[in-house]
């Protein structure tokens, strides 16, 4: 291969200069000013670099409101330092009054409405020199927050024997929970109890049914400058409940009751705490004298507010047959008003008007085969009237045939809880 040289006529050259030589300097003219510009641009610029930024700028949010902490540096020119936020229209001057050499901290606290906020601060000297910005992006918290904080969750509230109450707390998901509070209140007395995260039961004492509790949760965001408390929840107690003693209960033969008993069965069989046969209420079939309907009468030893109780048939029948009762009404009263062998009080229903109803019902028998065994093994439960007032004898009133539509009665067990 032969090298070759690319050469130019002179003459081409000589051609060339006038008009490349023009075009050169204007690239340079136009280069030169916009050198000149970008220099004017930073010394126009120069008191914004002038002065030295703030140092160890650190900020704590609150509830509407922000402490910042910075440190000025050594230069002695310094004398203020500008913070500003909503893109500089606003902002606020701290002064500074140096009495000493080297750094000067300072911490200044900000009302602020709740929102996010980019904050910027510079340093400036009394000519008008500044430097450049330092920013911030802080959350600043409030009300709105504080609406969607969420309390800790309660597990159970439930009443115990000694008419405390016990709160059952659920583990802390959130590590800026602090603690819980209880509020209530006892005899007119306000009273609050803080619950720490490693508690998970708390009891409260003095309290009544129906009585309020306000839970809420205090929580402190890492780094906050504020606690916040989430929205109250009122939880209302229900009635106080324990299940009446039954060791304290006696049979009460009031006239017209129905004495009969089947082999050792009677009344007191019905709270000894068996449901099948032995231990189970069994009338004579067809005794003289008792026709339906036939009244049982017991005393509990005490007065209560019933809340609820609960009936069983003789569960070692085959389900709905028997003797057991499908139609009955349950009665209290504080006190017996007549003398028990009172006849013409007790056999007629005069009684009535001197007791209270508390409970008219039907044991309805369930559709399938599962159903009815299920409900007869388990028994009925049924609340008592909530305007019942306290009573302290019962009296079941078996109003007519049982399941074998025959004139006897067999009851399991009967179990009351009240206050």
């Amino acid at each position: 291969m032969n090298n070759q040289i690319l050469s130019i006529p002179t003459t081409g050259i000589r051609k060339f200069f006038p008009v490349i030589l023009p075009l050169l300097f204007i690239y340079l003219v136009v280069s030169c000013d916009d050198m000149n510009d970008i220099h004017q641009k930073y010394y126009d610029k120069g008191e914004d670099i002038y002065t030295g930024v703030v140092d160890s700028l650190t900020f704590s949010a609150g509830y509407e409101r922000v402490r910042f902490d910075w440190e000025v540096n050594a230069d002695p020119r310094i004398t203020k330092t500008v913070l500003f936020w909503n893109q500089r229209a606003d902002s606020v001057v701290i002064n500074v009054d140096r009495t000493q050499g080297g750094q000067i901290p300072f911490t200044h606290y900000l009302s602020i409405p709740e929102g996010n906020y980019t904050f910027e601060l510079i340093t400036r000297d009394n000519e008008g020199h500044h430097s450049m910005p330092t920013e911030a992006i802080v959350l600043v918290y409030g009300a709105n927050y504080a609406r969607f904080l969420r309390n800790r969750g309660i597990a159970s509230i439930e009443w115990q024997p000694d008419k405390s109450v016990l709160i059952k707390w659920e583990v802390i998901a959130n590590r800026d929970i602090q603690y819980a509070n209880v509020e209530y209140t006892v005899n007119n007395e306000q009273k609050s109890v803080k619950v720490y995260n490693d508690e998970t039961e708390t009891i409260l004492s003095g309290l009544n049914g129906e009585d309020k509790l306000k839970v809420f949760t205090t929580y402190l965001p890492a780094n906050a400058l504020d606690r916040m408390d989430s929205p109250v929840r009122e939880y209302i107690l229900p009635a106080f409940e324990v299940e009446i003693n039954k060791a304290n209960f006696t049979t009460v033969v009031l006239a017209g009751d129905n004495t009969s008993v089947n082999n050792n069965r009677d009344l007191s069989k019905i709270w000894d705490k068996e449901i099948a046969n032995p231990g189970i209420l069994h009338t004579v079939e067809n005794a003289e004298g008792f026709n339906f309907p036939h009244h049982f009468t017991f005393d509990m030893g005490k007065s209560s507010n019933l809340n609820r109780f609960h009936l069983w048939p003789r569960t070692d029948n085959a389900a709905f047959t028997g003797h057991s009762p499908r139609y009955f009404e349950i009665w209290g009263t504080t006190t017996l008003k007549e003398a028990e062998n009172n006849e013409d009080y007790w056999k007629s229903d005069r009684w009535k008007t001197d007791w209270t109803l508390l409970g008219n019902h039907e044991i309805t028998k369930p559709e399938t085969d599962a159903e009815q065994k299920a409900a007869w093994a388990g028994g009925w439960e049924y609340p008592v009237r909530e305007d019942a007032g306290e009573v302290r004898y019962i009296r079941l009133v078996i109003k007519n045939e049982n399941w074998q539509k025959s004139n006897c009665v067999n009851i399991g067990e009967i179990t009351l809880w009240g206050d």
